[in-house]
């Protein structure tokens, strides 16, 4: 078991100190959250490449092998940072340390001190000079973001997933990758990732998740201190929910890739009156989220139509996506399979055999977050998007309540609203 507690120790920025003593090692992230409508200018890319230059130097450390390290003589410690989408859909920026405990130091170094010293030599200080980043740094990780927005195309389920959001999240934030196009990356400059990087500093909603054995009192000096020290002007306010709108009728898009042999199918289900977040996780996981789901039961292993079959679903935005992959004869089959068992479900709801399965699922899953200090921080950093902050004993009791009727009730809200396949095309 471990102890919680969250405080604010800034206008908009919030410490999260999660502690249980059987760790080894400790994690701080810093996970700065944005809005996408942005009226200054700045690119997605300008924002991924100012996290990345974040992360690579500083002005204290300012090449890469410098700052390479200094980490590793605090015992390989690492730094990282990124761009992606929080759970409602906003952008979320994060620079994370990762560190071993001051217990297992061979000569007394306060490695927690000095992991934190980075973090804030990063935020405040980062590899610059007047209103641009360092022109070297910038350019050598424009290239690196360059790569990871055209290795898509090298995953055909991420390039599918990306092409498919353009129809299913059309003129929401989703629509678009958040590290932005490869032309933005080349257009964006030591300045625009500048301008970026101030305007996170400036308007962000701030969230600092530390996770380990530590009590994290250094932590909490040191990041009391940092966001201190800048002047924070309108915070951006980021709402717990943002309903992904239902289209009129579905939409159906068929793309092609040369070489490929198999097919991609991904269907967006949509409900923007969902209102159980523990109906909708149960209904989500017997549908497509078990080794024991309708899906892989019913589509995958009776009927033999497809390799995979799952689903996943996101309530903070009231949808669900189903994704399989099959052979291109069999996409209209699985559709309408997927259909079914959703129908089903809205129809019948689910057996007590079932529920018994799906809970006992969960239980063990949910033990599996006191693993290690980044799946702990990772279940806290997720839960500060609701409304209640829950234990993952505490959600599994929620969990455990759930009834047929509730799943059932949740599983008629989805409507379908977006259908997308990829597949090799005609040979």
């Amino acid at each position: 078991m471990s102890d919680f507690n969250r405080q604010q120790i800034g206008n908009a920025v919030y410490l999260t100190k999660i502690t249980d003593k059987h760790f080894k090692t400790n994690q701080i992230t810093v996970h700065f959250y944005t809005d996408f409508n942005d009226d200054s200018g700045l690119t997605r890319a300008d924002y991924a490449l100012a996290a990345y230059i974040l992360s690579d130097s500083c002005r204290k450390y300012p090449t890469y092998s410098a700052m390479s390290q200094q980490l590793m003589g605090l015992y390989r410690a690492s730094l990282s940072s990124g761009t992606n989408f929080s759970p409602t859909g906003a952008r979320h920026t994060y620079l994370r340390a990762d560190f071993l405990d001051n217990r297992f130091a061979l000569n007394g170094e306060n490695i927690e001190s000095e992991m934190c010293k980075m973090l804030s030599e990063c935020i405040l200080r980062p590899n610059a000079s007047g209103s641009a980043f360092d022109g070297a740094a910038t350019e050598l990780m424009r290239g690196e973001l360059i790569d990871t927005i055209t290795s898509v195309i090298n995953d055909k389920s991420d390039y599918a997933r990306e092409n498919a959001a353009k129809t299913a999240f059309r003129g929401e934030p989703q629509e678009l990758s958040a590290n932005g196009t490869r032309e933005q990356a080349e257009n964006a400059n030591s300045e625009t990732a500048y301008a970026a990087y101030r305007k996170l500093l400036d308007t962000a909603h701030v969230e600092i998740v530390c996770a380990g054995c530590s009590d994290f009192s250094a932590a909490e000096e040191e990041m009391f201190q940092t966001f201190f020290e800048i002047n924070r002007r309108t915070i951006i306010e980021i709402p717990k929910t943002v309903r992904s709108p239902l289209k009129e009728k579905p939409e159906y898009v068929s793309d092609t890739l040369p070489m490929m042999n198999q097919a991609i199918l991904r269907m967006y289900f949509k409900a923007p009156d969902l209102t159980d977040r523990f109906a909708n996780k149960m209904m989500t996981l017997i549908l497509g989220g078990l080794p024991t789901s309708r899906f892989f039961t019913n589509i995958r292993e009776k009927k033999s139509l497809c390799y995979y079959c799952s689903a996943v679903s996101t309530f903070e935005r009231k949808y669900m996506t189903a994704y399989a992959g099959v052979e291109p004869q069999n996409l209209k089959k699985t559709e309408k399979a997927i259909l079914k068992e959703i129908s089903d479900i809205a129809e019948n709801g689910v057996t007590n055999e079932e529920l018994e399965t799906v809970n006992r699922f969960i239980q063990n899953s949910l033990r599996s977050v006191y693993d290690t200090p980044e799946s702990l921080a990772s279940w806290y950093a997720t839960q500060l998007h609701n409304d209640r902050i829950l234990t993952p004993e505490q959600y599994s009791e929620e969990l455990s309540r759930v009834t047929s009727g509730r799943i059932q009730s949740a599983a008629r809200l989805y409507k379908l609203d977006t259908v997308y396949s990829l597949s090799g095309g005609d040979k």
